[in-house]
């Protein structure tokens, strides 16, 4: 019978047992890695003219033999040379200050690339060195011991010793876990109508490694068709977790509650959700310097227990509730923790951020031993969440009210606010150029001067400034990133003139991102209730050779739904005109049908123009309204206020917002929907430019960009009535370009489309 094997980097088994005591702050971390890039090329670059025979980023590796696995330790040694007494030297490069003591993690690695080098090319004794050194790879200390081969080898047996059992307590872990999930039935007597056909795409595309586009309605339980086979997957070895990525609270939620479902039928596994670190942070203030918080002074220290309760676990769902218990039991962050318990869970729920956002991804999520699977839930929401993180904006307005808040705490002799009054005075000096507004490229001196701003608040964050410091950082490093990116999938819109310029750097289309993204994954599956026409879901999302797609019908009777079109004309120039038609046919149709009712629109405005004439009207119903910028504890509330109106509620919303989309509602806690409008987007300037982005590429940009999303709203929030096979409930629609060809042909294939006659 062979041995399993684990791979762990050189660092990762010196980190089991020397380790960091205190949590860094993100924005000093991001420093000094990139200040620590520059030193090792640096010196490298230094070392390979004085010394003799000097290699770069040696590739080396050793095993260890443990009591139930193999551990293959590998690394990259950043230098090697040999002396002139003709010994060989393993060089350790570090970022550090003047006088810098050696810090024991430090040397352990050097020693670690010690005893692999002497096993590979037989040499009797090495000398270790740990070179400390500025950003600009100037030499601050220096220290060296000689070491033969056998007291390196011991060395590192040592260290290798409680990584190794680590791993092992793990490695017990995952095979009572696979034992269970060999014999794991689906959680229900049987299958919902299209549930068997969607769990087996997923097993497919999971079991090949390829991507799979599926179109599943509503009500036939795509969560638990999603979970179910990406566990048997899990079970065996074709990946070692699942990430379950969702666009909001709902959607996680739903997931966690399956999760629940299929551990009460046998499945030994660990389930870890990550919420946001401002919803999870038990702070009244949110500051994560180790002087300011004790959850994250010691943070490294205290890691160890607590992660030892979780690995004890089986068959948990550790929610952000369960998670913060064991983080206060243990006295550490729980948002860290969280990050922690993932790496350690066969199934992640989390946001779309922590996959597919570059400045908060979890790389070692998808790329850990044994690789990840992705669920991507509500898929259609996907691609403008990674074109909005890929872009970036920065105006004056931002930049002085940094300045402002910066110079009243810390006075303006401070090299931040310097660099802060650099990136005002550029921004400024670019808003007087003549091609202002029509610029093909961001300009070299304002993304110099952002860099300047990156590094002045590195260097705050790095001496334990606060939240301030960190905001400078991050909004410095996503404009550089922005910027350094740049290319023809890009536009750069410019506004505001001399006094409030503002430069926006809008990605237009994230499907290459997306696409090398899920290269890393063992396996992608892209689901929807409105994810077809699948052509432009590929273009949006990225695709190639192989991708599957997988269309289900609705499992519901057409008769459940009565729905019928309202041909009024609401194009944006005729709206004034026709706002008291469409505020009769609300009320008429509100006054014609008992029960719940929910109102969607296409904006805060016009939904505030049809309250107003409501309002006015004789025997005026009350409404409850969605508002702009509402909190989750403001949305949860408002839909509490509308389950439990006392003879029936009527709720005002947007078509794309928090009450469209992701919310459950079966029975008689819904009962009617009028939607108003075909749902297209306002069309602003970044609209704009990507829809002549893909018009100059051979397709229809007004098709992707502005026909198709509507319509994808529109479908959703119709999608809220009819949610089991006991449900009824009426539509009215009220658009008369629901009449259109294209409007029909998005609608046919639908339940929506199914009660319309559409075919």
């Amino acid at each position: 019978m062979s041995r399993a094997s684990v791979r762990m980097s050189v660092r990762a088994v010196v980190e089991t047992t020397l380790h960091e005591s205190d949590l860094t702050p993100a924005g000093a971390a991001a420093r000094r890695m990139q200040e620590g890039a520059i030193a090792h090329r640096a010196r490298q670059g230094d070392g390979a003219l004085l010394e003799k025979d000097y290699r770069q980023e040696v590739a080396l590796s050793a095993d260890y033999e443990g009591e139930a696995l193999l551990l293959h330790v590998a690394g990259r040694a950043d230098g090697i040379f040999v002396r002139g007494d003709g010994l060989h030297v393993i060089e350790e490069i570090k970022l550090g200050a003047q006088d810098m003591p050696l810090v024991p993690a430090h040397r352990a690695q050097a020693a670690m690339y010690g005893h692999m080098l002497c096993a590979k090319e037989g040499l009797g004794r090495a000398v270790l060195r740990v070179l400390y050194v500025d950003a600009r790879g100037q030499r601050l200390a220096q220290y060296e011991e000689e070491r033969t081969a056998e007291e390196l080898g011991e060395e590192f047996r040592a260290l290798c010793a409680p990584a190794c059992a680590w791993e092992e307590r793990k490695l017990a872990r995952r095979e009572g876990r696979d034992a269970a999930l060999s014999a794991l039935a689906f959680p229900f007597g049987e299958y919902r109508a299209g549930q068997r056909k969607f769990a087996a795409n997923v097993y497919v595309a999971l079991r090949d490694r390829k991507r799979l586009f599926a179109q599943a309605p509503t009500g036939i339980g795509k969560t638990m068709a999603a979970l179910y086979p990406a566990l048997r997957a899990i079970g065996e070895g074709k990946c070692a977790r699942a990430a379950f990525l969702a666009a909001r609270t709902t959607g996680r939620r739903s997931a966690l509650q399956a999760m629940e479902l299929l551990m009460a039928g046998g499945a030994d596994v660990l389930t870890a959700e990550i919420a946001a670190k401002d919803k999870v942070c038990p702070q009244s203030t949110r500051d994560c310097r180790p002087e300011s918080c004790p959850y994250a002074r010691g943070f490294y220290d205290r890691l160890p227990l607590a992660l030892g309760e979780v690995v004890s676990l089986t068959r948990a769902v550790l929610d952000r509730e369960a998670i913060a218990a064991i983080a206060q039991r243990h006295q550490v962050c729980p948002f860290e923790l969280s990050l922690e318990i993932a790496m350690l869970a066969d199934v992640v729920v989390c946001d779309y951020n922590y996959v597919f956002d570059p400045l908060v991804a979890i790389d070692r999520l998808i790329e850990g031993s044994g690789g990840c699977a992705l669920l991507v839930d509500e898929a259609h929401q996907l691609a403008p969440r990674v074109r909005d993180a890929y872009s970036a904006e920065l105006s004056l307005d931002t930049l002085r009210e940094l300045r402002r808040e910066h110079g009243r705490i810390h006075g303006r002799k401070n090299p931040l606010y310097r660099a802060l009054t650099g990136a005002v005075s550029a921004l400024k000096e670019t808003a007087w150029r003549e091609d202002f507004e029509r610029m093909p490229a961001p300009p070299q001196t304002l993304l110099d001067a952002m860099k300047a701003v990156r590094e002045a608040a590195g260097g705050m964050l790095a001496e334990g400034a606060g939240g301030g410091a960190l905001d400078c950082f991050s909004l410095a490093a996503g404009y550089i990133f922005a910027a350094e990116r740049f290319d023809e999938r890009y536009a750069l819109l410019a506004s505001g003139g001399e006094k409030h310029a503002k430069i926006e750097l809008s990605l237009l289309s994230a499907a290459k991102e997306i696409t090398e993204r899920t290269k890393r994954a063992r396996g992608t599956v892209y689901f929807s209730a409105t994810l077809a026409p699948f052509d432009a879901a590929k273009k949006m999302l990225g695709s190639e050779e192989g991708d599957a797609c997988l269309f289900l019908p609705s499992p519901f009777d057409p008769a459940q739904l009565d729905a019928e079109i309202l041909p009024i004309d609401i194009r944006y120039a005729s709206r004034e005109q026709t706002a008291p038609d469409v505020a009769a046919a609300i009320a008429a149709h509100l006054k014609a049908h008992a029960g719940n009712t929910m109102v969607f629109f296409p904006s805060y405005a016009y939904m505030a123009r049809i309250g107003e004439i409501l309002l006015g009207m004789e025997d005026a119903p009350e409404c409850l309204r969605e508002r702009r910028g509402m909190t989750e504890e403001e949305k949860n509330a408002l839909l509490g206020a509308f389950e439990s109106g006392e003879e029936r509620a009527i709720l005002l919303a947007v078509l794309g917002g928090a009450f469209s989309e992701g919310i459950d509602l079966p029975g008689d806690r819904l009962k009617n929907v009028i939607v108003v409008s075909t749902g297209l987007p306002q069309p602003d300037e970044r609209l704009r430019a990507m829809q002549a982005y893909y018009d100059a590429i051979g397709e229809s940009g007004f098709d992707l960009c502005m026909t198709i999303p509507g319509m994808v709203r529109v479908i959703q929030a119709a999608g809220r009535l009819i949610r089991t096979d006991a449900d009824t409930g009426s539509l009215l629609l009220i658009d008369s370009r629901f009449h259109h060809a294209r409007a029909r042909a998005l609608l046919a294939g639908t339940l929506l489309g199914d009660a319309l006659g559409i075919r």
